[in-house]
């Protein structure tokens, strides 16, 4: 039985979260960092574990502030029941938890020209001061731009993110599945460049379309993209196809919502450090569709 000190108790959970507790047989430890675990299960479905500070996710349950497990191999014994689970020594304890909604408020955001064309601007100068050189949103700030991207990596990027933004502009689905195939797995990391790319358009679909576009638009790039990625990227398409968004994508929507300038700097901010490229290549995915929309 384990000591009260390695017992840890979730504060909030996804449902794609509580539904991977309820149907987990057997699991494995797929990535484990200083604040976030990633679980797959019997079925290649994934649920992290996050700390306080991440945040919530589209399939995360999210620890109450002042622990996280430490020093946890891939290897470690997995023990999982409906309210929670053993990895390894430690108890991590849903019962009670909080249920949280991964869907941010699309409908609340004044998609006007005008409104957008603000967005953009603001999303632009932070992507030129703060993108990473190797980002893909280098790209979308100016395609002709030098960058130090292998020439392989480069040359698809040139070819499909133009493709991308005009097959969305153009509501064209073929061709908007051929520039998803196209930037899929594209880059290294655990999320490649190119789906992280995917995923910013995917969330500026839900801000510019109605909602069964969105909803139409977001399936054509997930179905197209997800045989062509690694278990955990594919997830975060997926859920992003339903509209969902990890917490700081909620911040976002909600500062656009209310106009205010510091706030959305301030959710950028928090979305640009993700990853080594992952916060900058999805901000530029979002920049290319709503400056497409408010053109």
């Amino acid at each position: 039985m384990a000591s009260p000190a390695k017992r840890l108790r979730v504060e909030r959970m996804a449902p794609r979260a509580k539904v991977w507790l309820e149907v987990t047989r057997q699991a494995f430890v797929q990535y484990s960092f200083e604040r976030v675990i990633d679980l797959v299960n019997q079925e290649s479905e994934v649920m992290a574990i996050s700390s306080h500070e991440i945040g919530a996710g589209p399939f995360s349950l999210v620890l109450e502030s002042g622990g996280f497990p430490g020093n946890i191999d891939t290897d470690v014994e997995i023990l999982v029941f409906e309210n929670g689970l053993w990895l390894g020594d430690w108890l991590i304890d849903a019962e009670g938890a909080e249920t949280w909604n991964p869907v941010p408020k699309w409908h609340s955001v004044n998609s006007k020209s005008s409104n957008l064309r603000w967005v953009a601007q603001i999303a632009r100068e932070e992507l030129t001061h703060h993108a990473e050189l190797d980002s893909l949103a280098r790209l979308v700030l100016n395609p002709v731009a030098n960058s130090p991207l292998p020439a392989k990596i480069l040359q698809a990027a040139e070819q499909n993110i133009p493709l991308l933004f005009s097959s969305i502009q153009e509501t064209n689905a073929s061709l908007l599945g051929k520039a998803a195939k196209g930037l899929a797995g594209l880059g290294p990391g655990l999320t490649p460049a190119g789906d992280d790319l995917l995923l910013g358009a995917m969330h500026g679909l839900w801000v510019t379309k109605p909602e069964a576009d969105s909803r139409d638009l977001s399936g054509v790039i997930a179905r197209a993209a997800a045989p062509r990625t690694h278990v955990l990227s594919a997830a975060w398409l997926e859920a992003a196809a339903e509209g969902e968004a990890a917490e700081q994508w909620h911040n976002l929507i909600e500062a656009i919502s209310n106009h205010d300038e510091l706030l959305l700097k301030h959710a950028i901010g928090r979305i640009l450090p993700t990853g080594h490229t992952s916060g900058s290549d999805a901000l530029g995915g979002f920049l290319g569709v709503i400056e497409g929309f408010s053109v």
